[in-house]
């Protein structure tokens, strides 16, 4: 009698577990997609910010530029200024 129920019951019992690793198998692929898109993701992110850390160190030359000129401009502006008190005391108005 057990004879009679072993063949079907080691039957249903690897097809139950050639289900589960089945199921188990497209649970763990998506996983991984997910996985892979997320990395893709955080790789655009790095040039991204790669990127922007390029632009910010150019902007922070071109402000120290700006700074020198204004400088210069400043020294100009003093030394007409200068001139302009200079003719204004000699009677020049």
């Amino acid at each position: 009698m057990l004879n009679g129920w072993t063949v079907p019951a080691v039957f249903i019992f690897v097809a139950s577990q050639a289900t589960a690793a089945i199921w188990w198998a497209s649970g763990t692929h998506t996983k991984v997609e997910d996985n892979t898109t997320a990395i893709v993701q955080i790789a655009k992110n790095e040039k991204s910010v790669a990127v922007i850390q390029v632009q910010q160190a150019e902007i922070v030359k071109d402000i120290a530029e700006i700074k020198a000129t204004e400088k210069e401009i400043m020294a100009m502006l003093q030394s007409i200024y200068k001139n302009i008190d200079g003719w204004n005391t000699t009677g020049y108005e």
